[in-house]
C-alpha cells in the first residue's frame, strides 16, 4: 500500500540514483488511489496541502523516470542494454520510443548512403503544414489545391488520413 512516506522515500530514491529503482508492483493504480484518497480527505478537511504535495511528488517520480527511459533508449539504440525496474506502462513506452529511433536511424542512415526515395505526386485536400519527409527534407507548407512531388512513404500518409490523394501521370 502506498503512504505518503512511501511517495517521499521512492521521490529520494528515483533522484539520487542513475538507474531506475525498482518500484512496487501496481505502483500507478495504488499511487492513483492512495492520490482520490487523499483528495477525499482533502474535500472534507479544507486542507490540500498533503494532496497537492503527494501529487506532486507521484508526477516528479514518474517525470525522473520518463528522463531515464528517454536516456535509455538511446543507450539500447546504440548498445542492445535494456534497462531494468521499467513498470509494464513504462516498458511500452520504451518500446515505442525504440522503434521510432531505429526507424529514424534507419532513413538517416538511407540518406547518408544517397540511396534515392521513390516520389509521388500528391494533389492536397486541405491546409497542410510544412512536414519533414523520410528523406528528411521539407516539404510544404501547402494550401488546399496545391500539388506536389513528396516521398512515396510520406504520400502514402497523407492519402491513408485523407489529407492528400495521388496524381496519376499522364
Amino acid at each position: 500500500m502506498i503512504t505518503y512516506e512511501t511517495l517521499r522515500k521512492i521521490e529520494q530514491e528515483e533522484k539520487a540514483s542513475v538507474k531506475l529503482t525498482k518500484l512496487p508492483p501496481n505502483f500507478l493504480q495504488e499511487a492513483m488511489d492512495y492520490l482520490e484518497k487523499k483528495e477525499a480527505i482533502a474535500h472534507e478537511k479544507d486542507d490540500k496541502w498533503e494532496h497537492e504535495t503527494a501529487k506532486q511528488r507521484v508526477n516528479n517520480v514518474m517525470q525522473t523516470r520518463e528522463r531515464k527511459i528517454v536516456n535509455f533508449t538511446l543507450s539500447f539504440v546504440r548498445s542492445g542494454a535494456i534497462p531494468e525496474n521499467m513498470t509494464p506502462e513504462e516498458r511500452e513506452l520504451f518500446d515505442r520510443i525504440a522503434k521510432n529511433l531505429q526507424d529514424f536511424q534507419g532513413q538517416r542512415k538511407k540518406v547518408m548512403s544517397g540511396e534515392k526515395f521513390p516520389m509521388k505526386v500528391v494533389a492536397f485536400l486541405q491546409d497542410t503544414a510544412q512536414f519533414v519527409g523520410i528523406d528528411m527534407g521539407y516539404y510544404g507548407p501547402y494550401k488546399s489545391g496545391d500539388v506536389a512531388t513528396v516521398p512515396l512513404d510520406n504520400a502514402k500518409v497523407l492519402i491513408e488520413k485523407g489529407v492528400g490523394e495521388l496524381v496519376e501521370p499522364g
